[in-house]
């Protein structure tokens, strides 16, 4: 248990990592041929988002009775829509926009279901986790608008 313990939280923090490391090239201008550091951000984001509304999906299976389990599996399916879809827009402060009130409302959604399967140790690193990655979609739509 405790191996299993030490290996989703280091995966949740390095998952943090692609957040980072793009939001810095980004403002210090470092752009490579083959990758656009807000592109890559977006990009990544809508697949992090993605899978958090998979889990989302996972753990809602898992309960065995609960009131709000059809409401929770469409949501997690919006949640994965609303991310593709922010992969779609021309406008990419709208995208990251958009990213931003999908991480913020799917933790605010677990946090408000207590009947979700969810140990106090996995939903601290969550609230840590989206406070990193909303503080870089902030920096990064920032640097989009007034950056460049």
């Amino acid at each position: 248990m405790k191996s299993e313990k030490t290996i989703w939280l280091g995966l949740g923090y390095a998952g943090l990592l692609p957040f980072i490391i793009t939001t810095v090239m980004s403002w210090a201008g470092w752009v490579a041929p083959w990758l656009d550091p807000k592109f890559a951000f977006i990009s990544y984001s809508a697949t992090i988002l993605s899978f958090l509304a998979g889990t989302l999906w996972g753990r809602v299976l898992s309960l065995y009775a609960s009131n709000n389990i059809g409401n929770l599996l469409i949501l997690s399916n919006l949640y994965a829509l609303l991310a593709w879809f922010s992969l779609l827009l021309a406008v990419p402060a709208v995208g990251l926009v958009t990213l931003s009130f999908g991480y913020f409302s799917l933790l605010s959604i677990e946090k408000n279901c207590q009947n979700l399967p969810v140990d106090q140790e996995y939903r601290r690193m969550r609230v840590r986790l989206t406070s990193v990655a909303l503080l870089t979609h902030f920096l990064m739509l920032i640097n989009i608008l007034f950056g460049g």
